[in-house]
């Protein structure tokens, strides 16, 4: 009887040590970063366009598994004839080879003997019967000799390029017509020896993108970089992606009747992201999709971290250690946000993609979970069962480990938590017991339960 009520006495838990003259203290949260993919996550994933086509899906298959709920629409023919991309802007002066002539903004044409000019914010160029430069009105516009590329930068261009000054500094602009422009954007936005199929799908998410995403109020209609697409003019051209263009010629995705907004970007790590979580934007055919195409893809899964408290407060700016993470879903106008709160009540809301640029993540789509193993209260009686509780939210595979006498780690209890992360499972602690709580392949800190008869 005397060791009975002697082990119910005694039954003390405690962190790493035995408690004694000091509270014990419960082992301070952990984080996991999981994830994968490349890029903000919504609409078009490339691998798995790339998944697609090598699956035998052809392009408008691939395009309705990212845009839902589209149609197959036609291009205006006005930009089928034109667009004017921005090529130069800011700059003292450009130089542009392999030139017939120029016209001004009147119309006027000029030839051009040497076949090149230079012309700066005054736009006087040599363009006199003696050769001597002659001030035009602007815009003036450069065209190409027969067969040949308007040359600048290093890049040969397609259709005209028109120059003008602007601020007192000079603007170039590509005007070509919308299917030579992408045969210059497609190989510069999708490896060109991909698929055809996933090829055609980029083709008209390009064309759509293009369409709908007009630069207004300005002297030109798309720019040549990310701000529009990156656009890289005859250079980049080859065989598949201008078979694409070309078998696609003119086909956009539409919704209620409009240019759809056909982002896309390189690997969705499996599933892609709302555009209301992405960005607040309310758009019902960008939602969230699974992606198994994209398993091809080099960025597919990320190697999975582990994460202090006091880690997450140094990229966050915050005081003190996180103590615990939470997901906040994006609504119209306010996208998706992680909150991090600390022990003492301090929070922190960050967007997902400044989480990404804090934690330099490659993509929008990771996870970032909490393993959190509380201080389990001492039993009543004389029994040696222990019920542990804590947190395993966005996580995969959480389990409580034991540590063997050996040193070794083994599954105690594989966890099925609740919709908010939370469990309670209930051990036998024969004697004195480390446990830690784990999950996708990481162990947090350990939790020792000295059992002392």
């Amino acid at each position: 009887m005397r060791r009975t009520v002697a082990l119910a006495a005694l039954l003390l838990l405690s962190v790493g040590v035995a408690a004694a003259a000091t509270a014990p203290k419960p082992p301070a949260p952990v984080f996991v970063l999981a994830g994968g993919g490349w890029g903000h996550g919504v609409g078009m994933s490339q691998w798995g366009a790339y998944g697609q086509a090598k699956a035998g899906r052809d392009h408008r298959e691939i395009l309705s598994t990212y845009y839902r709920g589209t149609a197959m629409g036609a291009a205006p023919e006005t930009l089928l004839k034109r667009v004017r991309v921005l090529v130069a802007d800011g700059v003292a002066k450009v130089s542009v080879a392999n030139v017939a002539a120029v016209f001004d903004g009147d119309g006027k044409r000029y030839p051009i003997a040497g076949g090149t000019i230079t012309a700066s914010s005054d736009l006087e160029l040599p363009v006199g019967k003696d050769g001597k430069p002659v001030k035009l009105t602007g815009p003036v516009t450069i065209r190409a000799a027969k067969s040949a590329f308007l040359s600048y930068g290093g890049k040969e261009f397609r259709g005209d390029l028109r120059v003008d000054a602007v601020g007192g500094r000079v603007q170039l602009v590509n005007v070509v017509g919308l299917e030579a422009y992408l045969l210059g954007v497609v190989p510069g936005e999708m490896p060109k020896d991909w698929p055809l199929a996933a090829l055609e799908a980029q083709a008209v998410a390009a064309r759509t993108y293009a369409v709908g995403n007009i630069v207004r109020g300005r002297p030109f209609d798309l720019y040549s970089d990310w701000r529009s697409q990156v656009y890289y003019g005859v250079d980049s051209e080859a065989p598949g992606p201008t078979r694409a263009v070309r078998e696609t010629r003119g086909q956009i995705l539409t919704y209620d009747g409009a240019p759809a907004q056909t982002f896309y970007f390189s690997s969705s790590g499996g599933r892609t992201i709302s555009s209301l979580d992405a960005f607040g934007l309310d758009l019902p055919y960008l939602v969230s999709v699974d992606d198994p195409w994209d398993a091809a893809s080099p960025n597919h899964a990320w190697t999975p971290q582990l994460l202090s408290g006091a880690q997450l407060a140094a990229r966050f700016g915050l005081k003190n250690p996180v103590a615990d993470v939470a997901y906040v879903p994006g609504t119209p106008g306010k996208p998706a946000a992680m909150r991090l709160t600390t022990a003492d009540g301090e929070t922190a809301s960050a967007r997902l993609s400044d989480v990404r640029t804090r934690l330099g993540l490659k993509s929008t789509g990771f996870r970032l979970g909490t393993l959190r193993l509380d201080l389990p209260t001492q039993p009543k009686g004389a029994s040696p069962v222990v019920q542990l509780t804590g947190v395993a939210r966005e996580v995969e595979g959480a389990t409580i480990e034991r540590r063997m006498p050996g040193g070794t780690w083994v599954t105690a209890k594989r966890l099925s938590p609740a919709a908010d992360g939370t469990f309670a499972v209930k051990l036998r602690a024969s004697g004195t017991t480390v446990y830690r709580l784990s999950a996708d392949g990481l162990a947090g800190p350990p939790l020792t339960v000295r059992v002392t008869a």
